[in-house]
């Protein structure tokens, strides 16, 4: 019986090495690929103006700092309005 034991590898080396395998491969893509920036440029591009819902808002509200808007255009219109709810 221990014969056969040593005989079959051990299934945890086989995972760790698929995972190891995984991790290189996704480091390798995102430093050949550029990596699609950092963290905090990849959340700005899903960002939504809070006055008309364009993506990509990177103009923060002045006051609460938490809406974001498209452009100071809508910053503005958005002040006038009132739609900024923590404002």
């Amino acid at each position: 019986m221990e014969k056969l034991l040593r005989r079959v590898p051990d299934p945890v080396v086989y995972v760790a090495g698929a995972v190891a395998a995984v991790f290189a491969a996704l480091k390798v893509k995102a430093i050949a690929g550029g990596g699609g920036g950092s963290f905090a440029d990849q959340q700005a591009a899903y960002r939504r103006c809070n006055r008309c819902g364009k993506k990509g808002a990177p103009v923060r509200c002045n006051k609460c700092r938490r809406a974001y808007y498209c452009s100071k255009h809508c910053l503005k219109d958005a002040i006038k309005l009132e739609i900024c709810e923590c404002c």
